[in-house]
């Protein structure tokens, strides 16, 4: 069947899937091989370092697909922002999404080089926002999302049934989406395509430790260790003790002990970023529910289109219906 919704349309898709950004490995390891396989991949600019080394990063993606690709642009924590957003433009990358904080100039600036502009928020309020300020769709993360949380961050599923009453725009669902079923409800709720985050790290081509990745695949969602990084807020003051640091210290090492304080972390540990550390600094989100086993990401995209098929085949709706 064909999976066509305003989001495959306007990023020219296949399916409604997009591979979400990750601030320390977030590259073309990952990014080319979603696009390759019919979703969206996202080269995430703050783990490139530079601007230099993120136009050698698009360049090596085009090497490996011909598919469209993403740049994220994550405000206030990406190095050289204004020059990574420029490398994005001139390398013709026809999708940004960018994240965290207001970003009203930079989308501006997207949208007058013809940029579509995706904005990720983590509450309705500030997606209505991005929507008033152009965005041509938003990412709404749920609590069941790992990374930053907000004091109004509402559960994915309540996030999107009320969004999707009040914003024109497409709206992409995000948190805890990892399996066909997760895929399936995202687009019932209303949403325009499924945002996934910890299901594309659970994949042979992610570039994190085997470690980490079958840890994935072996936890359970209710372990109280992962439901703390989870769902539970950031510590006040250890954010705010971290928020004064900002401009007083070098920013990678800012943006480390930042990245630290919004996933439950001690600010002040050692911020060396080893590969089987990776386990403390980016865990998973509640998607681990609908993982089993390490999949290519193209064997888990196919899964996840393949068998919301066979649901939709099954007859489940229409005895619903009867």
């Amino acid at each position: 069947m064909e999976w066509k919704t305003r989001v495959t349309e306007m990023l020219g898709i296949k399916y409604p899937i997009i591979q979400g950004s990750y601030g320390g490995f977030g590259t073309s390891a990952i990014a080319a091989p979603v696009s390759e396989a019919g979703g969206l991949g996202i080269i995430t600019a703050g783990a490139l370092k530079t601007p230099e080394m993120l136009r050698e990063d698009i360049r090596k993606a085009r090497s490996m697909t011909d598919k469209p690709i993403c740049v994220n642009l994550t405000v206030g924590m990406c190095p050289h922002i204004d020059e990574m957003r420029e490398v994005a433009i001139e390398e013709g990358i026809p999708v940004v999404e960018t994240s965290a904080f207001q970003a009203t100039d930079h989308g501006k600036r997207l949208k007058e080089a013809g940029v579509k502009w995706i904005h990720k928020v983590a509450t309705v309020k500030h997606a209505i926002v991005a929507e008033k300020q152009g965005a041509d769709a938003v990412v709404i993360v749920g609590m069941e999302g790992v990374g930053f949380k907000s004091v109004d961050q509402l559960p994915t599923l309540t996030s999107i049934t009320w969004a999707v009453k009040q914003i024109k725009i497409p709206v992409i669902a995000a948190g805890g989406i990892g399996d066909a079923r997760g895929f399936l409800a995202s687009l019932a709720m209303g949403a325009e395509a499924a945002y996934l985050g910890t299901a594309f790290m659970a994949t042979k081509e992610c570039p994190i430790s085997e470690r980490h990745k079958q840890y994935l695949a072996d936890v359970d969602p209710s372990d109280p260790k992962l439901m703390k990084k989870v769902l539970a807020p950031p510590n006040p003051l250890d954010l705010e003790k971290v928020m004064k640091l900002r401009g007083k210290i070098p920013h990678g090492e800012w943006m480390m002990k930042l990245e630290r304080v919004l996933l439950k972390e001690d600010p002040d540990a050692d911020t060396s970023f080893e590969s089987d550390e990776v386990l403390k600094l980016a865990p998973g989100s509640l998607a681990v529910s609908g993982i089993d086993k390490i999949l290519t990401v193209k064997e888990l995209i196919d899964s996840i289109i393949n068998s919301a098929e066979d649901i939709l085949k099954s007859g489940i709706f229409a005895g619903i219906r009867g």
